[in-house]
């Protein structure tokens, strides 16, 4: 076998998985018709395993999976399961990402569901956010109702942020991300999530003082720090992977001023993948309006995906200077149009995940 062959064959049972649902271990264990591809991979990845990765591999033998294997054959198996799994991980990410097809299942099993995609200014379709209004969570959790069955959000949008939105502005236009991959006639078992605490409001910006053609950027990163230094850095550097926040405000009229927050990820991740997170908002409302009268005309929650190169290419820029690398592919997951300005900053609370880094962007404009 070649190792092309190799690499081609975790592609294709990375398909499998994410096809049939079945667990990648559960595949490699029990592959049953894909006996051929599994079986002379394993022998493969046998043969390219190296010394330091056994040492690395070895822990995991006492777990007790590919028992009726021999050692070396348990270590390359375990080795194809993480490659497999990285695989697994991007190609979910990516269809997150596919714009609604009216083939995918969900829209098969509504098909009256297509026609509530969120339209644009100019009447087209933006093939992303479904109206919030077209179907109805089950007890505020990521299991939604949609016709006779059942789907459920984005895994990246937490349920909390829409039930907020809807409680405090019931009759603002709200439209979210569905996975289109998920329909049941059975309602799915609900995640267990901890409760989201809403901050109150910070009306303590004294003033909208940004006028036309002035910008302000703001950068915050976490460093590499032992954990005397400080437990919650530590936790969102090491066991978060996250790096770096970014936030750009432009008044490009004296009617309009949009703004732009990106939360990144480390850029060396197995799986080739770096998920932003990403807040865009605008307003029409003049410089010097009153913190608590400014009034968003629409803000997004998004995450811009970059996959292999692209993600240094963006990790090595910054949203300071202008146009950074394009995201590999992309997708909106909420939107809410006509929401008070300070709002914005429990949306941040509730959707970015770095608390240290939100916190040091807030103590600067709190002036702490």
């Amino acid at each position: 076998m070649e190792i092309e062959t190799y690499f081609g064959n975790v592609g294709q049972l990375a398909n499998i998985a994410v096809q049939t649902g079945v667990a990648v271990h559960n595949l490699i264990e029990n592959p049953g018709c894909y006996a051929d591809i599994v079986d002379p991979s394993i022998a493969f990845r046998e043969g390219m395993l190296s010394s330091e990765e056994v040492n690395a591999l070895s822990g995991y033998l006492a777990i007790g999976f590919f028992a009726g294997r021999l050692r070396r054959e348990r270590l390359a198996a375990f080795a194809m399961t993480f490659e497999i799994g990285r695989e697994v991980t991007r190609l979910k990410v990516e269809r997150q990402c596919q714009r609604y097809d009216s083939t995918q299942p969900l829209f098969q099993g509504v098909p009256s569901l297509f026609d509530h995609i969120r339209r644009r200014d100019n009447g087209s379709y933006d093939y992303e956010l479904i109206d919030r209004r077209a179907v109805n969570s089950v007890s505020g959790s990521e299991i939604y109702r949609a016709g006779n069955g059942f789907t459920r959000l984005c895994p990246f949008l937490s349920p909390g942020i829409i039930n907020w939105a809807q409680k405090e502005w019931p009759k603002a236009p709200i439209f979210l991300r569905l996975d289109a991959d998920v329909f049941s006639a059975t309602q799915p078992l609900q995640l267990l999530t901890e409760a989201t605490l809403v901050p109150a409001n910070p009306r303590w910006l004294k003033d909208f003082s940004l006028r036309k053609g002035m910008k302000d950027f703001a950068s915050y990163e976490l460093l590499d720090r032992p954990l005397s230094q400080g437990q919650a850095e530590y936790w969102d550097y090491h066991v978060r992977h996250l790096r770096r926040l970014e936030v750009y405000v432009e008044r490009r009229d004296d009617n309009y001023l949009t703004m732009m927050i990106e939360e990144l990820p480390r850029d060396d991740d197995p799986n080739s993948l770096m998920v932003g997170r990403c807040i865009h908002l605008d307003t029409c409302d003049p410089a010097h309006t009153p913190l608590g009268e400014v009034q968003i005309q629409h803000l997004d929650l998004a995450i811009n995906v970059y996959s292999d190169q692209d993600r240094q290419k963006r990790f090595s820029q910054s949203l300071q200077y202008g146009k950074v690398q394009d995201a590999t592919f992309r997708t909106h997951l909420f939107r809410i149009e006509k929401a008070p300005f300070v709002s914005l900053f429990t949306f941040c609370e509730m959707f970015l995940e770095s608390k240290v880094l939100l916190s040091e962007w807030l103590n600067e404009l709190c002036g702490q």
